[in-house]
């Protein structure tokens, strides 16, 4: 079972907290470190140290039973997730490290407590289908529960939640807030059977056909694109399918009946015959996703008769070679052709290896638009532990619309630029220590199957360095107190605007301590206070209408009903509470249809600098009254 993050989002600024072992003599102060002008002094910290896990007094206790029967599940994956609540503003930060993460906060909901701080803990239910998690600190946790690997047909879902966890969406449900020695000894989940489709694939003949692999893409309340979801299966000897264990909503089904792609380079051509093959084809029968037709789930219950007719046609032939920046062969190397499926978030790729003198030859490849990526060779890692420098990138579009031949790939090993970190206020007092600069694809269409750079650790002097940039990026940078105000590439502020960086550029990142902060209270529509609702605060700009700008904040809120959204910056907003379901948008996937849509229905206000704004919410209903 993969374990989820412990939060949504990363987070760019980590603090690292360290204590000096104790001594029997406490030697004479070392003399100061001067400070260079506007930058800061991190302590030594040994490369190969871990954030500790915490360990505290309080303890949560529960079981997962079936809905429907009321049984104990056991052997159910249980997932403990420490997170955050609407904190006031003399809270100090929110850091992640190695998969650590700290909240600091001084109260949470008129109680002081300590940081909450930790990994995403996980538990197997017993013969009686309960659970526990001890030695926990005080502070906010969600917890999800999971059918086991063989316990099929139930869904995941959050404790407290009214749904389950559908696609796209993520850990909901009540927050369970602990102080220090406290128990919570009724955290009972209830799983719910998920919905079946049922269904057969046959050739253009009506003749059955075995070993197809098929799956479902779900598509969230009020949203066009849609998510791949399910594990999927393959059809029987009788060409059917059973697809189980589906949240309730809609799907379009698809069928997959692809050939090996992958042949020796110096393989015989094929005969025009061997060339047609089957396409990827969508309930009921078409090549084209746009034409699909949506099959629905509901909860415990089978939904029969699909019935997917296979379209064939002809299929390509690839030849080429790969070589460097340096005109050298890429011997042994690894790529794929990837291929964004319209109308979802997901993506289907075909693979290649080069031989010794990096040549490739691929079959069977359907028509369509491709993006080509080279595996990068990674290099051993630093001295301190970090991960190597990656090997030189390829991404390159590609279309297939017949036999390609001698098709030249070239590596290359990306752009490289440099900055520097500037506080709008001045520097703060105490620097934050492993303070990071972070690269996130403009556009993830553009960038599936390509690795991003990894993140540039800001030196004492505030300047950083970003290598192997290949493609259009985001440029993200946070400290605790401080928000991401500008990123400055000369005279042109390209915050929210995915660059393509040359190599050589310079990029100032300005970092501002009067952010703003939208709080309030949101409402059900009985007028009760919601505990599992989703906020949204997004930009008037429809130039920042995506879910990486620096003006789109997404929050829950706390057992009360109560929200808090910190770091917006000056301007005109849209902000509206929904259920999880329908803000669980795809990640950066979603695209301008989703705000315009909301806009209509979300509430408008403007933000000052360093402003304190109060705006009490309603539950939007979901599109079409569902």
């Amino acid at each position: 079972m993969r374990v989820p993050s412990a939060v949504s989002a990363v987070l760019t600024a980590v603090l690292l907290i360290g204590a000096a072992p104790a001594a029997a003599q406490v030697p004479p102060p070392p003399p100061a470190i001067p400070r260079p002008p506007g930058g800061f002094q991190a302590p030594p910290r040994d490369p190969g140290q871990r954030p500790s896990e915490p360990v505290g007094t309080a303890a949560i206790r529960g079981r997962v039973v079936a809905a429907d029967t009321g049984n104990p599940i056991r052997r159910a994956s249980v997932t403990l997730i420490p997170s955050a609540v609407p904190a006031p503003a003399s809270a100090s930060s929110v850091s992640t490290v190695g998969g650590l993460t700290t909240i600091n906060t001084q109260i949470m909901n008129g109680v002081p407590v300590s940081s909450v701080t930790g990994r995403a803990r996980t538990a197997t239910t017993d013969g009686q289908g309960a659970f526990e998690f001890t030695g926990l600190p005080a502070g906010g946790y969600r917890i999800t529960a999971s059918p086991g690997q063989f316990t099929a047909g139930y869904l995941t879902m959050a404790y407290g939640a009214q749904r389950p966890n559908g696609p796209g969406g993520g850990p909901g449900g009540t927050l369970i807030q602990l102080t220090d020695g406290q128990s919570f000894e009724k955290a009972s989940i209830a799983l719910p059977r998920g919905g079946v489709i049922t269904g057969r694939v046959t050739d253009e003949n009506g003749d059955a056909l075995a070993r197809v692999q098929v799956y479902t893409v779900g598509y969230l309340a009020g949203s066009a694109r849609g998510v791949r979801t399910g594990s999927g299966g393959s059809t029987d000897d009788l060409g059917q399918f059973r697809l189980w264990g589906l949240a309730p909503g809609e799907y379009t089904v698809v069928a997959e009946a692809r050939g090996n792609t992958f042949v020796q380079p110096n393989a015989p051509p094929q005969s025009e015959e061997d060339k047609i093959g089957f396409m990827t084809t969508y309930y009921p029968g078409t090549a084209d996703e746009g034409s699909a037709g949506r099959v629905r789930a509901r909860a415990g219950a089978e939904t029969n008769g699909v019935e997917i007719r296979m379209v064939s046609g002809r299929l390509f032939q690839i030849t080429g070679s790969v070589v460097d920046s340096q005109g050298r062969p890429a011997a042994r190397a690894n790529g794929n052709l990837w291929r964004r499926m319209a109308g979802t978030s997901g993506s289907m790729s075909v693979g290649f290896s080069t031989d010794e003198q990096g040549r490739f030859q691929m079959r069977n490849v359907a028509p369509g638009s491709y993006r080509v990526s080279m595996q990068p060779r990674q290099a051993p890692p630093n001295p301190d532990g970090s991960r190597g420098e990656t090997g030189e990138l390829v991404n390159m579009p590609l279309t297939v619309a017949s036999d390609i031949a001698d098709l030249l790939i070239i590596t290359t090993p990306g752009a490289t630029i440099t900055g520097q970190i500037s506080f709008e206020q001045g520097p703060p007092q105490v620097m934050p220590q492993g303070l990071r600069v972070n690269v996130t694809p403009g556009s993830p269409d553009e960038m599936i199957g390509i690795p991003g750079p990894q993140p540039a650790v800001v030196t004492p002097d505030l300047t950083f360095t970003v290598k192997g940039l290949l493609g259009e990026f985001l440029l993200r940078a946070s400290a605790p107190n401080q928000s991401l105000k500008a990123v400055m590439l000369g005279g042109t502020d390209i915050s929210d605007t995915p660059h393509e960086f040359k190599g050589g550029e310079k990029v100032t990142m300005v970092l501002t301590s009067r952010a703003s902060t939208l709080e309030g209270n949101v409402t059900d529509a009985k007028g009760q206070p919601s505990t599992d609702a989703l906020l949204i605060v997004f930009s008037e700009d429809k130039g920042s209408w995506r879910t990486n700008s620096l003006r789109t904040r997404r929050g829950g809120v706390d057992p009360t009903g109560h929200y808090k959204i910190t770091g917006l910056l000056p301007g005109r907003y849209f902000v509206a509470a929904g259920t999880r379901e329908r803000f669980a948008f795809p990640g950066a996937g979603a695209d301008a249809a989703f705000f315009e849509q909301l806009s209509k229905e979300a509430t408008s206000l403007v933000i000052g600098e360093d402003d304190q704004r109060q705006v009490d919410l309603r539950v939007l209903a979901a599109p079409g009254g569902q």
